[in-house]
């Protein structure tokens, strides 16, 4: 389906948008609701007991599109409760009478929500009048949602194609390549995953803007995105118009990345030439014959180079040269200047009025071709230079100041969350006097490399100077950071480094904050992280932390975060060591019974918020200590994540019943775990 836009359209009322979101409610509400009887009659039949695979997977179908429609129409809550009625339909192994209550309760809040009146209409974006119909490539099964989006699109003067799999969204774009990609992450048919495709479309040369549009929010699927070089990560719950705000964004700062020239000349003809001779060598050129206009034009284009006449009608080109050298802002743009006059005085007068050159009349092609290219690749080296960490490569403290500003405020302008990291290298300065300054630069280089690695895309990476870095992570919570920052320290701590014959290792401490809690701007997110950093020096480093988080590192210690129960001295290990480098405050218990007497009566001296119960243990096994907890009452301050086998599933069917918050297959994935252990804490 191709949908084509008229690029003179107006702006909408915003009344109008409403009244047609409210007719497009009526002739899809019975269909909505016919879902939500879906829902219904499967978790009757669980009721029952007799709830079979056909119903359980249509129902997870059902579950899914509600959650990604109905926050479209106003209803925020239902999408949400949605959303929790799709996590527990996918996972058949959970699915028992002890779910029965929360889904009822569910059910009960979507009706209840579907039987109101929608509201929080969305609000109306004005048209933006491109130059070139961007065009807008929507990957999703779900066709209602594809349609709206369509139509919002194509009201704002872009082209949209629809795809329903990810194979039919590779054929459209190697079709026609697309300026931005809406990229559904779960389809129900299909040989290959929308991650392939993400990772192809980030692979061209250049890399085609992908947005990530999901009902989906899970830690790793956060990460997974972010390693493809998404440029976001969108919720299906947004209404079309803020969907399609956040496409304006990447759009635009897409064509800033590009290279423009900015042609200033009362000649159209001479304009169609520079037209003519640059566009084949892939610049944008923008050409503009009244030089009344030069400072609107050029605050729209943002030109990475500029060419000026010197006579023109109302502004000569020196004079317009002189106020642009005036502006911090365009101070260091290159400047031509195309002239007819070859006189001493007025070459002067261009290089005294700030220009980098000049060409004369007529133009020779192969000539403005070189001396454009020569500026160009000149202005990106100083730019580079002057933007880089030497050292590390990494962007230096006043570049990375301005880019975190910038995503701060993008943060608050799309209401999503910004993570600022600081970190600092261990014991640099030991490094240094024991291995020489040569050994703790290679150090801080190795780091910087890995940093740049596993922050890509639009996160800002820095060295803010010594040992020190700031991290930005657009999109992401404090606890997302921690978890992208442990990793990067569990890889860093096992390289290893050389110093003539001698070997060591090296570890990193981190401060995390986030916007807007912890700040409103980027002093105060530094300032919390710094906060941050501070304790987890101050805890024996090698960590990485919040500013929430406490670290009590005495023996007798009563409240933890997470104990472990799990007699696997390697698996007990691994499990103690992630959970420390995450700032958590941990306890090891290695046997069944030891764990209930520590757990439980009057000799209880270890209150965890989550437990991590492995059920194959000595003395008692986990669903035993299990059953001792909820009868002693601690699962109310407790949530216990069971470990088990692949093939204990009466064993996770027995612990989900007596009162056990979730399970963990044997062997598991650090990441999905951490995930866990992260919604226990949070519910």
């Amino acid at each position: 389906m191709t949908l084509a836009g008229d690029t003179s359209t107006d702006a909408a009322p915003v009344d109008g948008t409403q009244a047609a979101l409210a007719t497009l409610w009526k002739q899809h509400e019975q269909a909505i609701l016919d879902r939500v009887g879906v829902l219904e009659r499967a978790v009757a039949a669980l009721v029952r007991g007799v709830l079979d695979e056909g119903l359980r997977a249509e129902a997870e179908r059902e579950a899914h599109k509600l959650a990604g429609t109905l926050g479209t129409f106003g209803f925020t809550k239902g999408s949400q409760c949605a959303h929790e009625v799709e996590l527990i339909l996918e996972i058949p192994a959970t699915l028992g009478p002890a779910r029965v209550p929360l889904l009822s309760e569910l059910l009960v809040q979507l009706r209840s929500e579907l039987s109101a009146t929608p509201v929080d209409r969305p609000s109306v974006a004005p048209t933006r009048r491109w130059e070139k119909p961007p065009l807008i490539l929507l990957v999703d099964d779900d066709v209602d949602l594809t349609g709206r989006l369509a139509a919002e699109a194509v009201r704002r003067g872009m082209r949209a194609q629809v795809a329903s799999t990810p194979e039919e969204g590779r054929e459209r774009a190697t079709r026609e390549r697309p300026d931005v990609v809406l990229l559904d992450l779960t389809f129900k048919n299909g040989t290959s995953t929308a991650y392939e495709l993400l990772a192809e479309l980030s692979d061209w040369a250049p890399p085609v803007p992908v947005l990530v549009f999901t009902v989906r929010n899970g830690f790793t699927d956060r990460m997974a995105v972010a390693r493809g070089g998404a440029k976001g990560f969108l919720q299906k719950s947004l209404p079309p118009s803020e969907a399609l705000d956040q496409v304006g964004y990447v759009l635009e700062q897409a064509r800033s990345a590009g290279t423009r020239l900015l042609a200033v000349d009362d000649d159209p003809v001479i304009l169609d030439s520079v037209r003519a001779v640059m566009e084949p060598q892939g610049l944008e050129v923008t050409t503009l014959g009244d030089p009344m206009r030069f400072w609107d034009e050029l605050e729209r284009v943002s030109p990475a180079l500029i060419l000026l006449d010197v006579d023109m009608p109302g502004a000569s080109g020196i004079e317009l040269c002189r106020v642009l050298r005036n502006d911090p802002r365009w101070a260091t743009v290159p400047v031509l200047f195309l002239t007819a006059r070859r006189d001493p005085e007025t070459v002067q007068e261009v290089f005294v009025a700030g220009a980098d050159d000049y060409l004369l009349k007529p133009i020779i092609p192969a000539e403005l071709v070189t001396r454009i290219k020569n500026r160009l690749d000149r202005s990106r080296l100083h730019q580079a230079l002057a933007e880089t960490d030497g050292l590390t490569g990494v962007a230096n403290r006043r570049t990375s100041r301005e880019a975190l500003g910038q995503l701060t405020r993008l943060a608050g302008r799309f209401n999503q969350p910004l993570c600022l990291v600081e970190l600092d290298l261990d014991h640099l300065k030991n490094i240094n006097d024991r291995y020489g300054h040569a050994a703790g630069d290679g150090v801080l280089q190795r780091l910087g490399e890995l940093l740049l690695r596993s922050f890509p895309g639009d996160d800002v990476v820095s060295r803010w100077g010594g040992e020190e870095f700031v991290v930005g992570m657009y999109g992401m919570t404090r606890w997302d950071g921690v978890q992208r920052v442990a990793e990067l320290l569990e890889s860093f701590r096992a390289e290893e480094f050389r110093a003539g014959d001698e070997r060591f290792h090296v570890s990193f401490s981190a401060g995390v904050s986030q916007y807007p809690e912890d700040g409103q701007d980027v002093e105060a997110l530094y300032h919390t992280a710094d906060e941050a950093l501070f304790r987890a020096k101050s805890a024996g480093r090698n960590r990485v932390l919040t500013v929430e988080q406490e670290i009590d590192t005495s023996d007798q210690v009563a409240e933890v975060d997470v104990a472990v129960v799990e007699d696997d001295e390697l698996l007990g290990e691994l499990l103690m060591h992630t959970l420390e480098t995450r700032g958590c405050r941990t306890r090891w218990l290695k046997d069944g019974t030891d764990a209930v007497r520590v757990l439980c009566g009057d000799d209880r001296s270890v209150r965890p918020r989550v437990l991590l119960l492995d059920v194959d243990l000595p003395g008692l096994n986990g669903v035993a200590v299990l059953r001792r907890l909820r009868e002693e009452g601690a699962l109310r301050r407790t949530r216990v994540i069971m470990l088990t086998s692949r093939s204990s599933e009466d064993e996770v069917l027995k612990a989900l019943e007596l009162g056990a918050f979730d399970h963990v297959s044997k062997p598991f994935s650090v990441p999905v775990l951490m995930h866990k252990v992260r919604c226990a804490v949070e519910r």
